[in-house]
Parts: structure tokens; C-alpha cells; sequence
């Protein structure tokens, strides 16, 4: 492993182009984003947009790393920028090599803000797709009973169509800190919908639940705790994975047969490889998940692919010689538990094969949308642009316009 000593801190930094072969990004991306231009494609572009916003064309190191740490739009380009490809020539080049040199710094998170900057302590997120006003209702109502201090959460229902009396049920519901139902009118499936939630939230850690799933005692206390524990910072924590098998959570159907032993393979999965999944209420502080893309902008695996970074932040930082060490937290004891509905509808050994199956199929480079149309069988959900936001302001500002195709093809591979 090649060092190099930094700049402005006695932290030593890591010549990622001989020694990150598993390359540790900045932020998310989404396949289409990964596949639409080249490494050094994106490189050029975000070195016209760094001369746009900061009006030069060169940059010390130190004014470099001020600039991509404040700027969102900056640090996903850097981060495509920086995937591994042939050596770069000319001013490109140059770009690569000064980023290989402050990428350490670059990685550090923010500094936790102060609980007073923010409205709240808490912002929990529910998407609802197709969803009765009644189901949701119950579900707050309950969140509410469970919740240490309701005053301090603020609840945010993300509309993303074919809602059923959703504002009729959920809109007058009382003693929450703020409880808001928005309106998502973009499409794209669930990563641009959780991101829509998340961007209107004012709190200081992010709580995204499924509609489907029920929370655990002191939630709310639970996951601050986690967050805010020290002395080595929790990036995220996720509940323990359970499955209601209770009569309402039944509801008239089935007892899966096996239901019982998939519960302990998860949490046997979870504990071993700090890798939940979206139904175990992943929470994040804000400005973690901001300074890191938030989902990525796709329809399905977005909570994979955002687990997944913050599983190897965890694993990688340390080896990268930072000394700010991040965890992701699960809680233990009384579970977070979803819906049994998909058991009870497909049987437990063949929704098992299909979540391995799908995982292998996505890391083998099928497309979300390609997994969509696999796991739905219809077309992945229309999106009102085809580029994600922060591409279409890159368009607006830098020379070299993003292609509008989708990156990557959607039969099997």
C-alpha cells in the first residue's frame, strides 16, 4: 500500500489508484448513473463544473477538498470520477491524481451538528404505494403508542400514488411534533421516493419505515441511543428483523410454515455480516445521509446499495488510515417486524430462492429495472426524467451533456 502524507493534517493519505482495487466511493450512485458515461467522462465534467462554481481552472489541494465537501452535486462526480479505469492523460489526469491524493479526506463525514439545528430529533419516513388510509393509520397509531416522546418525531408519509383516503385517515392525526403527508408525483420506484422523503424532513436522524412494518418499544430512544452512542460513530443502526405472526398481523391468512426459521437465519445473517435489510428500518443521521447521496436513484436494491456502503466504510476506513472508526448498530432485543403477506402468498422456500436469487442477479450486473420487471412481471415504474436530479443540474452547468439513455440493458445476463 502506497502512502502519501497529506497536505493539512498529519493523517496520511492512500494512493487509492495502487491500493483500493475494491475502491471505497464518496457517495451512492445508481447503475444508470455508473453506466451513462466513463470514469474520465465524469472527471471532465467535474472539472468544468468545479471552474464554474469557484471561477478557476486549477486548485490547491486544500481549496479542492473544501469545495467537493460542500458541494453534493461535486462529490457524486468525484466519486464516478474516481472508479477504477486505465490511467488518465492531460488536465484530466491531473484531476484524478490531485483527488487520489486528498481522498481520505474527502471520506471523513461531517462533524455531527448540534441537536438545537435542527426542528427535530427524529424524522420518520414511511413511503405509502397503493396503500389504504386505514393500514396507515393503524400503523402511526400504533409507532405513536410505542414512541418515547412523540413531541420530538416528526412524521413524513411520502404519497407515491393509488392511495386510498391516505389524507382522510392519516392528515388530522394528533400529538406527533409534526405530522405532514407530501405528495411524490416523479416515479422511479422506491429510491427516488425515499429520497423525496428524506428532503423534506427536518430532523436530526432519518427513520426509514415501510408502511408494512411495525416498530418496537421506545423505538425512537432506541435508535437515538444507537446513533449517538460513542466512542466510535454509528453511520446507521437497523432493529433486529422479525415477522408478525400475530392474529392481526395474519390477518385471517395462513401461518407460513418455516416463517420462524427465516427469522433466524436473518438476524444470524445481520449479526454476522452487519447487513439488514430494508425491512428492519435502517436509520441514518442527516448528515450522513446527505453527505453521502442518500438511495440511490433506482427502483429496486436501493437499500443494498446504500447498506452496503456503509457496511464497507465500516469495514474499510480504518485500513485507509483514518482514525475516525464509523459502526453500523443493530439493536438488539424486541424486533422491528414486517408484513407476513409475501410468505404467506409465494411459501417460504420460494420467496428465500428468489431474495438469494436476485441478489446474485443484481451483483452479476442485472438492471434494477431489468430485476423490477424479473420480481413484478410488468415494466419498472416510469420516471418523469430519465436522468436523476442532481444530473439534470450538471446539464445545466458544465459543457458536456449527460446522455439521456438508460446505461445498462434489462434482459438476464
Amino acid at each position: 500500500m502506497t502512502i502519501a502524507k497529506s497536505h493539512n493534517s498529519k493523517q496520511p493519505y492512500v494512493n487509492l489508484d495502487n491500493a483500493l482495487r475494491c475502491w471505497l466511493p464518496l457517495t451512492t450512485h445508481s447503475r444508470d448513473e455508473a453506466d451513462r458515461m466513463s470514469p474520465s467522462e465524469r472527471c471532465q465534467q467535474l472539472m468544468d463544473y468545479l471552474q464554474r462554481i469557484s471561477n478557476k481552472s486549477r486548485w490547491t489541494n486544500k481549496e479542492l477538498v473544501e469545495i467537493i465537501r460542500q458541494s453534493d452535486v461535486a462529490r457524486r462526480l468525484a466519486s464516478l470520477a474516481m472508479r477504477p479505469q486505465e490511467p488518465s492523460e492531460g488536465s484530466v489526469g491531473d484531476l484524478r491524481q490531485q483527488l487520489t491524493e486528498i481522498w481520505t479526506d474527502l471520506l471523513r463525514l461531517p462533524k455531527p451538528p448540534r441537536e438545537n439545528d435542527y426542528q427535530f430529533q427524529v424524522s420518520i419516513i414511511m413511503p405509502a404505494y397503493r396503500e389504504r388510509g386505514t393500514h396507515v393509520r393503524a400503523k402511526l397509531t400504533r409507532a405513536f403508542k410505542t414512541c418515547s416522546h412523540p413531541e420530538n418525531v416528526e412524521v413524513v408519509v411520502v404519497n407515491a400514488g393509488d392511495c386510498v383516503a391516505l389524507e382522510d385517515e392519516v392528515g388530522d392525526m394528533q400529538g406527533w411534533g409534526s405530522l405532514r403527508i407530501v405528495d411524490f408525483r416523479n416515479g422511479g420506484g422506491r429510491g427516488p421516493c425515499l429520497n423525496f422523503g428524506a428532503s423534506e424532513a427536518t430532523g436530526r436522524l432519518y427513520i426509514f419505515c415501510h408502511s408494512d412494518t411495525t416498530l418496537p418499544p421506545a423505538w425512537d430512544a432506541k435508535v437515538i441511543n444507537a446513533l449517538d452512542e460513542q466512542p466510535n460513530r454509528a453511520n446507521s443502526c437497523a432493529f433486529s428483523f422479525g415477522i408478525d405472526t400475530s392474529e392481526a398481523g395474519l390477518n385471517g391468512g395462513p401461518y407460513p410454515p418455516g416463517i420462524k426459521a427465516v427469522e433466524t437465519t436473518a438476524n444470524i445473517r445481520t449479526q454476522l455480516y452487519s447487513l439488514p435489510y430494508g425491512d428492519q428500518v435502517l436509520s441514518v443521521p442527516a448528515v450522513v445521509f446527505d453527505y453521502l447521496g442518500g438511495y440511490p436513484d433506482q427502483c429496486l436494491m436501493e437499500d443494498y446499495d446504500l447498506i452496503s456502503l456503509l457496511r464497507q466504510r465500516a469495514a474499510l476506513l480504518p485500513k485507509l488510515g483514518i482514525e475516525e472508526a464509523e459502526r453500523l448498530v443493530i439493536i438488539g432485543g424486541v424486533p422491528a417486524l414486517c408484513s407476513p403477506r409475501r410468505w404467506q402468498k409465494f411459501g417460504v422456500l420460494f420467496v428465500t430462492y428468489n431474495n438469494s436469487r436476485f441478489v446474485h442477479l443484481y451483483a452479476r450486473g442485472l438492471s434494477p429495472d431489468g430485476l423490477f420487471k424479473l420480481y413484478y412481471g410488468r415494466p419498472a415504474p416510469q420516471r418523469k426524467e430519465v436522468l436523476s436530479p442532481w444530473e439534470i443540474e450538471v446539464n445545466k452547468m458544465t459543457t458536456q451533456e449527460i446522455p439521456r439513455g438508460q446505461g445498462r440493458p434489462q434482459e438476464l445476463p
